[in-house]
């Protein structure tokens, strides 16, 4: 570490195509939708002659070149089916053509065809040659909405036929008239779009159980492909007064990952801890969050990193001006460093502090591609010149935490300035912020902690963010010793050996609101989903699912692995409890 300041200071929508569809000599085959881009016209092209056909820039092979009957050019149906996606099928009625806005019925050695609702007259019978239904090439014209053009030197036909407009799509959904508090409510979702899929779906007044009495009303509007917005579906559902579960019943037996629900808080705290082994080391911590509001352009914090580190970053613009935070890396050697930047979160401007510590979190525990920087002797960079685009006004702020690993030392200093401020070139200029609240640099700040007794035989709990200690740390601006009560910026790995089949394990605050993320088995959790969870709310991160299985032994259940890390602005510590199975099914 040093002491004082170093030297001086992310469419176009794109939709892919589906229009070929394999027809079977009568002239039968499958339904296709048309999911074309724009709906593009298609494209067919014949050669007289030749026994092939290009439609929509595809060439298929023909049983036999194209016939022509008493001077008449005659088009296999098939063909022009495939070209439109339209669904071919016989009946009493005839031999039908159809899409979803245009449906065609043909008759053998008939002149006469119907086009929806209107009787057509074709300029030469409808007829079938080796098995395949055939009409004359004006049909093109009288049939579909389509035209053709003849090249007499070529002898090539090219055809285009328009596609239908874009049918609005339904919005449709059975659900239960009436259920109980805190029964399973199940949607079936029966919407469709007659040419083309849903995109998006949006529902409103829909949850999985209600555990308030009275008339709840659902609505579900869907869009598809195109951006057509069907009509909205409603239905209303009367929940009784008679309970079936609990918020804390139902969810224990069918809540997700990150769903809260009502929780008796005292309980949780009573319950015993588990046993641990717990060991600390990893990275050295690079804590930058003193003073959190800060009032005008100044120096937030500065050390000398070597190695593995992290840094955690999170501070409000207190001025009433429009500020930005810069990090600088210096550096002071006669050879080059490299320096490596791993998972990060980056998150903000929000004037929620609980919203931009959360996300800051959950971006970091998901992970990122690493980048490198190379910082050439006697020179500085940019950190993250990223940070240049979060610019937040009066009374935002903004969170970070990244891994760095560098190959020599590097000074690091973290900065705020005015949005239209060089962070280069005032970092050797800008004076030292007042510090109101903790910074510093912290050694072995990651905790491993294993759990070896079983889990899931009675209720157990295990405390996180503040483990015995408080992590000792200097605070390299003033040679002062500091602490990180909370583990903000500490990284907690949690290894659970022996969780058996049925264990559910929720998190629990203890001493206020919390918002945040964990990582179970590597799946991300926001916690809770949406909002922020308090000490009368549970969390569900986990249950530990039984495999169905026919031997007559069940395999080991496996372990269980979950990060931790304490985000910026929630209230710590939280509890993970641990719950049998056993009591919910």
């Amino acid at each position: 570490m040093k002491n004082g300041k170093i030297g001086t200071r992310i469419a176009k929508r794109v939709i892919a195509a589906s229009l070929l569809i394999s027809l079977a000599g009568t002239g039968l085959g499958t339904h296709a939708h048309v999911y074309a881009a724009g709906r593009q016209p298609a494209q067919i092209m014949y050669v007289h002659g030749q026994k092939q056909v290009e439609v929509n820039g595809k060439v298929q092979q023909l049983a036999a070149p194209l016939p022509v009957v008493k001077g008449t050019t005659m088009i296999p149906i098939h063909t022009i089916a495939g070209a439109v996606g339209a669904k071919v099928y016989n009946d009493q009625m005839g031999t039908h053509i159809d899409t979803y806005a245009n449906k065609v019925t043909l008759n053998v050695n008939m002149r006469g065809a119907r086009r929806n609702n209107s009787y057509q007259l074709l300029t030469a019978a409808a007829v079938r040659i080796n098995g395949t239904m055939h009409v004359p090439l004006t049909a093109i014209k009288q049939l579909w909405t389509g035209s053709y053009t003849y090249n007499s030197q070529l002898k090539q036909i090219d055809i285009t036929i328009q596609p239908d407009p874009n049918a609005v799509p339904v919005a449709d959904f059975k659900a239960p008239a009436e259920v109980k508090l805190g029964e399973p409510v199940v949607f079936e979702d029966l919407s469709y779009d007659p040419d083309g899929k849903i995109a998006k779906a949006e529902w409103s007044g829909r949850k999985n159980a209600y555990f308030e009495p009275g008339v709840y009303t659902v609505t579900l509007t869907v869009i598809d492909n195109e951006g057509a917005r069907s009509v909205q579906k409603a239905q209303e559902i009367r929940v009784t007064d008679e309970v079936m579960y609990t918020p804390f019943e139902y969810h224990m037996r069918y809540g997700n990952p990150g769903d809260k629900f009502t929780v008796d808080t005292k309980l949780m705290n009573s319950y015993p801890e588990v046993e641990t082994l717990e060991s600390r080391g990893g990275r050295t911590l690079y804590m930058s969050n003193a003073p959190e509001r800060f009032f005008g352009e100044g120096l937030l914090y500065e050390d000398e990193l070597d190695g593995p580190s992290r840094l955690f970053i999170h501070h409000r613009n207190g001025s009433e001006e429009r500020l930005k935070l810069a990090v600088v890396v210096t550096n002071e050697q006669s050879e080059s460093i490299r320096v490596t930047i791993g998972s990060r979160g980056l998150a903000g401007p929000s004037v929620s502090a609980l919203q931009f510590g959360s996300a800051a979190v959950t971006r970091y525990l998901k992970g990122a591609e690493p980048s490198e920087l190379i910082v050439e002797p006697g020179t500085s960079a940019v950190l993250l010149p990223e940070l240049e685009k979060i610019v937040m006004n009066p009374n935002e702020g903004f969170s970070g935490l990244l891994d760095v690993d560098t190959d020599g030392p590097l000074t690091f200093s973290t900065m705020a300035v005015r949005e239209s401020t060089d962070p280069l070139s005032v970092v050797f200029a800008l004076p030292q912020l007042e510090k109101v609240g903790n910074r510093g640099t912290f050694a072995n700040t990651d905790l491993s902690i294993e759990v070896n007794e079983p889990l899931g035989i009675a209720e157990r709990k295990l405390r996180l963010g503040s483990r015995g200690n408080t992590i000792p740390g200097v605070d390299a601006l003033t040679d002062e010793a500091t602490v990180d009560g909370g583990e903000y910026g500490a990284v907690t790995t949690i290894r659970l050996k022996n969780v058996a089949y049925g264990t559910r394990i929720i998190l629990n605050p203890r001493a206020g609101n919390f918002s945040g993320a964990v990582a179970v088995n590597g799946k991300v959790i926001a916690v809770p989903a949406g909002g922020h969870a308090s000490p009368a709310d549970g969390v569900l991160l986990y249950r530990q699912e039984q495999p169905e299985s026919d031997a007559s032994e069940l395999p080991v259940p496996p372990e269980v692995t979950i990060t931790y890390t304490s985000p910026g602005a929630s209230a710590l510590p939280v509890l993970l409890v641990f719950f049998p199975g056993t009591a919910f099914e």
